[in-house]
């Protein structure tokens, strides 16, 4: 009867370990995740710059007015744009973490609400 109890005892102590493990695992990686003003410095700043002006002639500003003419004044557009690329832009997916592409769109657009003042 003892070596019964001992044997359940057990794999409920190695699921404890496990279900704790992987519930500090989950709070390291949503840390890990950067804040959108982060993300733009360290992704998009070099050439959206001066509040989403671009540097290169010919690419497209991050204006509100802007991005609302070209119909992607949305998170999932420009979720999508960061990660594939548009025009001379290339995608940026393999520089954002999971997640990160929403927060940035999510960014970008408060911003150019406030004419990224």
């Amino acid at each position: 009867m003892k070596i019964s109890k001992f044997l359940f005892v057990i794999p409920v102590i190695i699921l404890i370990i496990i279900f704790q493990t992987s519930l500090q695992n989950r709070y390291l990686m949503a840390s890990d995740i950067r804040d959108g003003g982060t993300i733009f410095k360290n992704v998009c700043a070099g050439c959206h710059v001066r509040g989403g002006l671009v540097v290169l002639k010919g690419s497209k500003s991050l204006k509100l007015s802007d991005l609302e003419k070209r119909g992607i004044a949305d998170v999932d557009s420009i979720a999508e744009i960061a990660n594939e690329g548009i025009g001379y832009m290339k995608g940026y997916k393999h520089k954002l973490k999971v997640g990160e592409d929403k927060i940035l769109a999510q960014w970008i657009i408060q911003n150019a609400q406030k004419a990224w003042n």
